[in-house]
C-alpha cells in the first residue's frame, strides 16, 4: 500500500504553494476552519492543525475574532 500524505500536511503544502506563487498575498484572509474542512474534505480539527503549523512557520497570522491572514512578510519556503 503506498504511503499517503497526512491530510494536514497536504493542506499546509497547498497553502504554502499558494503563498509562494503569489496567489495569496500578504494581508489576504484565509478561509475559516469550516471552509478549509469542506474545501479539502478534512475535519475541522485537521484544518486547525494545518493553520497552527502555518502560524509556527511564520506564513500566516491569526487575529482573535477576525480570522487568519497571510503574514505581512511571510517567510517563503
Amino acid at each position: 500500500m503506498p504511503n499517503r500524505i497526512a491530510d494536514y500536511i497536504r493542506v499546509v503544502d497547498a497553502i504554502t504553494a499558494q503563498i509562494n506563487a503569489g496567489e495569496l498575498a500578504p494581508g489576504d484572509k484565509l478561509p475559516t476552519y469550516a471552509q478549509l474542512a469542506e474545501q479539502y474534505k478534512i475535519s475541522v480539527t485537521t484544518a486547525q492543525q494545518a493553520l497552527r503549523i502555518l502560524r509556527e512557520r511564520g506564513l500566516v497570522e491569526g487575529h482573535q475574532g477576525k480570522g487568519t491572514y497571510v503574514a505581512e512578510k511571510p517567510e517563503l519556503a
